[in-house]
């Protein structure tokens, strides 16, 4: 299981801020856009990110990001970061899986950046395997706290989900999010089907 911080940053200062600070020990994060309409919190957008990474404040070829995005206008979302992408590597987007279309496109282009599905406490995995062949979604991201704010309690129930995908077959990358920390890494530690990230 490899740990990819999780960033949930108000503004570009505090996010670099924060990356930089933890760079010396990690490679990949996870950065948080949410926009309060799908979630009860506003975090940095994508633009103000870009603009600020024209100042150089972020050691930014030798980091990569994967993008979270808990917004309901996800496609505007994705346009953004297909510019962004051209100033820092991006591995992937995760989109929740109630916003996202249903059917999963079975050609999810024009995007030429992999889109993972986030799955929220409600979310069941029989919806979604009703919805999507689970072979053609890049990876899955289970949320272990209700998304949008920091200090959510974790909700070990929500572990269950991973043992699910994996004996439905499910073979590529789970994402776990949300209150992973030094108290909870052993409840995680000790099931028999862990996440990879």
């Amino acid at each position: 299981m490899l740990t990819v911080p999780s960033i949930l940053e108000k503004n570009a200062p505090s996010l670099f801020y924060q990356i930089n600070k933890l760079s010396t020990y990690f490679k990949r994060f996870q950065i948080d856009i949410a926009d309060e309409i799908f979630v009860p919190n506003r975090t940095v957008q994508i633009d103000e990110i870009k603009d600020s990474l024209n100042k150089d404040c972020l050691n930014k070829d030798s980091l990569s990001f994967d993008f979270h995005l808990m917004v309901k206008d996800y496609k505007t979302e994705i346009k953004k970061l297909e510019e962004l992408k051209k100033l820092i590597k991006i591995n992937l987007i995760l989109i929740h899986y109630s916003v996202f279309p249903k059917p999963y496109p079975l050609n999810p282009k024009p995007y030429s950046i992999p889109i993972g599905l986030t799955l929220n406490p409600e979310d069941q995995v029989s919806d979604l395997t009703i919805h999507y062949p689970l072979n053609i979604i890049p990876c899955i991201q289970i949320m272990s706290v209700t998304p949008g704010l920091q200090g959510n309690p974790f909700l070990s129930k929500m572990l269950n989900k991973i043992e699910q995908l994996r004996e439905l077959g499910y073979r590529k990358k789970i994402f776990l999010d949300g209150a992973v920390n030094e108290k909870t890494i052993p409840i995680i530690m000790s099931k028999k089907f862990q996440p990879d990230f």
